[in-house]
C-alpha cells in the first residue's frame, strides 16, 4: 500500500534490487512449495533408479523453465 511502512517489505525489495535476474530467479523458485515437492519427487525417482539422472533433470528444467549457459572453462 502506498505511504504505508512495512519493515519486511521495505527491506525485502533492497534486497531484491541487489540480486541480479538469475538469483532472483533462483530465490523464486527456493520459495515455491510446487518446485521443491517436484524436485524432491525427482530425487526420489533417481534414487530408486526408476529415471536416469540425465533424462530426469532434463525433463524437470523443461517443465520449469530453466536454462543455464555453459560456462567456458
Amino acid at each position: 500500500m502506498p505511504g504505508s511502512s512495512n519493515k519486511r517489505t521495505n527491506s525485502s525489495e533492497k534486497a531484491a534490487e541487489k540480486l541480479g535476474r538469475a538469483e532472483l530467479a533462483a530465490e523464486f523458485l527456493k520459495r515455491n512449495r510446487n518446485y521443491r515437492a517436484e524436485h524432491a519427487q525427482m530425487e526420489q525417482q533417481i534414487a530408486r533408479g526408476s529415471i536416469a539422472r540425465q533424462a530426469a533433470e532434463a525433463a524437470f528444467a523443461r517443465r520449469w523453465g530453466l536454462s543455464f549457459r555453459l560456462c567456458a572453462r
